[in-house]
């Protein structure tokens, strides 16, 4: 499958004559414009035409001049042209398929992506839909995100928004007036049967007598409306009845008191008793001498006079 050229020609096809050929003439044959080089840089001049590079597959060097070639268009996650299903890469420039756009083909065209299902609303009305995806704005605190612009970390949540008309119009409660009372923008309803069931969400607070409220709201897709169903009374906590601890506390410092004056008086007669013991021993332990003490002497004296004979 490959030719062998007899003497004096060569090519691919043996169609080049050595005899005839001009190699200055064919080389420049193989310069496209103003290009410097030959065949691109990317193939070779033989018989005044180029022959490009063998690439590995997919990618191929093709073109006159081997100008042009299906890998070096611009890319989107290493991918060129995005991929084959969003477009091909022909002579360096991406032709992307109907329903994309962009230089690599990565933009949709649709902005059926950016419609949430559960509001049928493009990016709920939170930013503006590019290339398929939801470009969430800011306002104010408020920062959106999510596919849908539907979450917003930074927003009260929504049993925060109905916390305060919940406490006005069914506990007569909160930081509401009556004015920013009736200016509500929900309208509670108050129920004794208070149950949670699938698709409802509890929320639940604790107001400023220390009293458990809480209530549910659910969003009726059909309707387009958000229902909020409280309990109309609260979990308070028992009273703290403060006679019985001052009375608790005063007769709690009593008795240890009493305890304490009871081990002190333990104490004592046990060191007494043994002090006592001690005592006797050392006097049973002693010797006593009962003989006369040889300095000992009496406290009356006799003296008898001389010149007394006994005469009277």
């Amino acid at each position: 499958g490959i030719c062998s050229c007899n003497d004096n020609f060569y090519g691919r096809r043996c169609e080049c004559d050595a005899k005839e050929a001009n190699p200055a003439e064919e080389e420049q044959s193989c310069i496209h414009g103003n290009d410097t080089k030959v065949c691109s840089g990317r193939g070779v001049c033989r018989c005044g035409e180029c022959e490009c590079y063998k690439r590995e597959a997919p990618e191929e060097v093709t073109g006159k001049y081997c100008e042009c070639d299906n890998f070096s268009c611009d890319r989107n996650d290493g991918k060129v042209c995005s991929g084959p299903d969003h477009g091909k890469c022909e002579c360096g420039t991406c032709l992307c398929n109907d329903d994309w756009t962009k230089s690599d083909c990565s933009c949709k065209k649709s902005n059926e992506d950016c419609v949430d299902p559960r509001t049928n609303k493009e990016c709920n009305n939170r930013g503006t839909c590019k290339c398929g995806q939801c470009q969430c704005e800011a306002k104010g605190d408020e920062q959106y995100t999510g596919q849908y612009c539907e979450d917003c970390p930074t927003c009260k949540s929504q049993c925060e928004i109905y916390k305060e008309c919940v406490q006005c119009r069914i506990h007569q409660s909160g930081p509401l007036d009556e004015d920013a009372c009736n200016q509500c923008s929900i309208n509670p309803i108050g129920t004794s049967d208070f149950d949670v069931t699938e698709g409802e969400q509890l929320c639940v607070f604790i107001d400023d007598d220390d009293c458990k409220f809480q209530f549910k709201y659910k969003y009726e897709e059909k309707e387009d409306v958000i229902y909020v169903v409280a309990q109309n009374t609260k979990d308070c906590p028992e009273p703290v009845d403060v006679l019985a601890i001052v009375i608790g506390v005063i007769v709690g410092i009593v008795l240890i008191g009493l305890a304490l004056l009871l081990i002190w008086k333990l104490l004592t007669t046990i060191h007494d008793r043994r002090e006592f013991a001690k005592f006797e021993k050392e006097r049973m332990m002693a010797k006593w001498d009962t003989g006369e003490n040889p300095i000992f002497k009496q406290a009356t004296t006799t003296f008898k006079n001389p010149t007394y004979g006994g005469k009277q």
